[in-house]
């Protein structure tokens, strides 16, 4: 594959007008950014934003085939990780013949995360993260199906109950934390905003793992607890038309499989569930290879995290799935 600087492709404004408002759009955030591409095979391309702020390779990013799409797919990734833990599962999107967007969450993938990560509007700016990412996939694909990993599959549900009609294609799940016991007991504390900013200490970028940060932010983890929140308001008496694929492991400690049997079978019409009965941990489902561990650094984890052994088939499922319920309806 060649990597070279972006240049608009001059046959296909929409494409040009998406990846300028991306680009935009994180010049916002993050200053001044540049664009690498990856040309795979004639006009199909993964733009990545890069920008000094930001670790290698954990950047937001756009695979597209150099037009406008059938279908475009937002998958967003989970807290305290980044895009890159979506690139595989967004790659298989990308086979199937869609578009695909990779957003970069507020807090996430910096070099210095620390000030970021306790921002006490957090949650809200996720949330417009999402909004501003339905925008942009607009100019990619004629309807728009959402979707991530843990974090990112909560706040993709919460866009659909707050603006069902902009979501026209499916709801897909990867580990979603749609109930998290520990949180849910902690967001009953009005004092627990000041306790995990104090037991969080410094929360260091760059760690063991270069796709993540070397230690769970608590106080990020509170902030995810309000978009549960809002989702249990939001989802009550309220059953959502798009089509949902979820797929959990029975082993994830993090993100409660109750939560997605509880979804599928109170708040959704049409869903279906993968479940993994291997010892597949919570940040392992969505990756298809290893993620080698950098042992220069001292923070975080010493256990490389592990492919997911059932990911070929998770894809079969959760691609299956899209070609039954999502594509025939256009």
């Amino acid at each position: 594959m060649l990597k070279q600087t972006y240049t608009a492709m001059s046959n296909s404004k929409n494409i040009n007008k998406a990846i300028e408002a991306f680009q935009q759009h994180y010049n916002q955030r993050l200053g001044n950014t540049r664009i690498e591409v990856e040309t795979f095979s004639s006009n199909k391309q993964c733009c990545f934003i890069h920008s000094g702020k930001l670790k290698k390779g954990n950047g937001p990013r756009i695979l597209h085939h150099g037009k406008m799409t059938k279908d475009v797919i937002i998958l967003t990734h989970g807290l305290s990780d980044s895009p890159f833990y979506m690139e595989a599962v967004g790659k298989r999107f990308f086979a199937a013949g869609l578009n695909v967007m990779l957003p970069l969450l507020p807090a996430h993938g910096l070099k210095q995360a620390d000030k970021a990560l306790e921002d006490l509007q957090l949650d809200r700016k996720w949330r417009d993260e999402i909004d501003a990412a339905v925008q942009i996939a607009g100019q990619l694909g004629k309807r728009i199906s959402i979707g991530g990993f843990s974090t990112g599959g909560t706040l993709s549900y919460n866009k659909i109950l707050r603006d069902p009609a902009m979501i026209k294609g499916g709801l897909f799940l990867f580990s979603a934390a749609i109930d998290i016991g520990l949180i849910r007991e902690a967001s009953r504390f009005s004092f627990v905003q000041s306790i995990t900013r104090m037991t969080d200490g410094e929360i260091k970028g760059i760690g063991r793992n270069p796709y993540k940060y070397p230690k769970f932010p608590s106080f990020g983890a509170y902030e995810l607890s309000q978009v549960i929140r809002e989702n249990r308001k939001l989802s009550k008496n309220n059953k959502i038309s798009q089509p949902v694929f979820a797929a959990h492991s029975v082993h994830d400690t993090s993100a409660k499989l109750q939560g997605i049997i509880s979804l599928l079978e109170y708040s959704v019409t049409k869903g279906l569930a993968f479940i993994i009965a291997e010892n597949v941990k919570h940040s392992e489902l969505p990756l298809e290879a290893d993620i080698p561990l950098n042992t220069r650094q001292s923070e975080g984890p010493k256990t490389a995290p592990r492919a997911n052994p059932r990911f070929e088939d998770m894809m079969q499922s959760c691609l299956g799935f899209f070609k039954k319920e999502v594509s025939p309806k256009m």
